[in-house]
C-alpha cells in the first residue's frame, strides 16, 4: 500500500505539476527521497514518513535543508499503519497529512489540500513565458514557410525560392555566402516537412528551455543549425533545408542533461530519448531524401555546445 501510494503520488508531482526528486539521508532507508518545486521564499518539499517517526524525519530534512542552504515549506506524508493520527502543535512552514491502511489520505490543511489536488490550475501567461524562445522560434519559422508558400504560389515550396532566401547550397557557400549555414535552418520544403519539425520543437524546446534557460537554450539551437548546416555541406552535396539539424541538437542537448545535470528527475527521461534518437536516424539513414549528415552535425553540435555550458557554468552533478 506504502509503494502504491508513493508511487501515484510521485505520477502526480512529477508528471502533472512538475515537481522533481532528490535524496537525502532520511531515517527511513526507503524514504530517503523527497520531491520539491520552487515557491516565492524559497521551496515547497514533500517528504514521507511513517507514524512515530515522523518527527525525526523531519528534523533529518531540515538538516539535509540547512547544509544545502535549502529554504523550505515541507509537506510530510504520514503512514499512519491504522493508527490513530496524534493531535500535534501547527509548526510554522510545515504541515502534515496522514495516510491510513487503506492508502486514503486525511487530516488536510490548506497547503496539502492545494498540493496534492488533481485539478492542477494551469497559468497559461507562465506556460508561454516559461517557453518564450521556443514559441518565438515556433513563431519564426511559421512566418518564413509561410512567405515563401505565398512566393510559390502553393503549400509545397519551389526550389528556386528557397535558394532566393537562404537554402544551403555548397557551390553558393563556397562563393562565400556563408549565412546560408544558418538560414537554411529556418527554411522548409512543404507543409508536413514545417508541421513535424515545428512539433518536434514544441516538444524538446521546452525540456532544454526549462533546465538551461532562454539564452542557453537559444544558444543550443542556433549552434546546433550551424554544426547540422557544415556537415550537410561538408557531405551532403545536394540543396538541403530544415530545422531538423537544430532539432536534433535539442536532442542531444536533453541527452547530456539526463547523463551529466544536476536535475535527477531527468534521469528517468534518458532511455526515452535514446529510443527517440535512434528510430529518427533509423528513418533518416533508410530514407533517400533526409539530410542525415545535417542531423548528425546538429546532434554533435548539442552535444558538445551543452557539455560546454554544463563544464563552464559547473552544472555538472554533484556526487553523492
Amino acid at each position: 500500500m506504502i509503494n502504491k501510494v508513493i508511487r501515484e503520488t510521485m505520477d502526480l508531482l512529477i508528471d502533472e505539476k512538475g515537481f522533481f526528486l532528490e535524496e537525502f539521508h532520511s531515517i527511513e532507508e526507503d524514504l530517503n527521497f523527497y520531491l520539491y518545486t520552487p515557491i516565492k521564499n524559497g521551496f515547497l518539499a514533500v517528504i514521507f514518513s511513517t507514524l512515530g517517526k515522523e518527527d525525526e524525519n523531519l528534523l533529518a530534512f531540515m538538516n539535509h535543508a540547512r547544509m544545502n542552504s535549502i529554504p523550505a515549506y515541507v509537506v510530510n506524508i504520514v503512514f499512519t499503519g491504522g493508527h490513530p493520527a496524534p493531535l500535534k502543535e501547527k509548526l510554522p512552514n510545515y504541515s502534515e497529512v496522514y495516510v491510513d491502511e487503506e492508502g486514503k489520505f486525511f487530516g488536510h490543511d490548506d497547503v496539502t489540500r492545494s498540493v496534492l489536488s488533481r485539478k492542477a490550475v494551469v497559468n497559461q501567461k507562465m506556460t508561454l513565458r516559461s517557453m518564450a524562445v521556443t514559441f518565438t522560434l515556433m513563431v519564426l519559422n511559421i512566418l518564413i514557410y509561410t512567405f515563401t508558400a505565398i512566393k510559390s504560389g502553393g503549400l509545397d515550396i519551389d526550389i528556386f525560392v528557397l535558394i532566393r532566401y537562404g537554402a544551403k547550397v555548397n557551390e553558393l557557400i563556397q562563393a562565400g555566402q556563408y549565412y546560408r549555414l544558418f538560414t537554411s535552418a529556418f527554411l522548409h520544403a512543404d507543409f508536413m516537412h514545417v508541421l513535424f519539425n515545428m512539433y518536434a520543437l514544441f516538444a524538446l524546446g521546452r525540456i532544454v528551455e526549462e533546465f538551461m534557460g532562454k539564452w542557453k537554450m537559444l544558444g543550443i539551437y542556433s549552434f546546433s543549425a550551424v554544426t547540422g548546416g557544415l556537415l550537410s555541406y561538408l557531405y551532403t552535396p545536394n540543396v538541403a533545408v530544415g530545422a531538423s539539424g537544430a532539432i536534433f541538437g535539442l536532442l542531444g542537448a536533453i541527452l547530456v542533461i539526463t547523463l551529466f545535470g544536476r536535475k535527477k528527475s531527468m534521469k528517468s527521461m534518458f532511455s526515452r530519448i535514446l529510443i527517440v534518437l535512434a528510430i529518427n536516424l533509423f528513418s533518416g539513414f533508410t530514407s533517400s531524401n533526409i539530410d542525415n549528415f545535417g542531423h548528425i552535425g546538429g546532434l554533435l553540435g548539442g552535444i558538445a555546445v551543452t557539455l560546454g555550458i554544463l563544464l563552464f557554468t559547473s552544472g555538472f552533478r554533484e556526487k553523492g
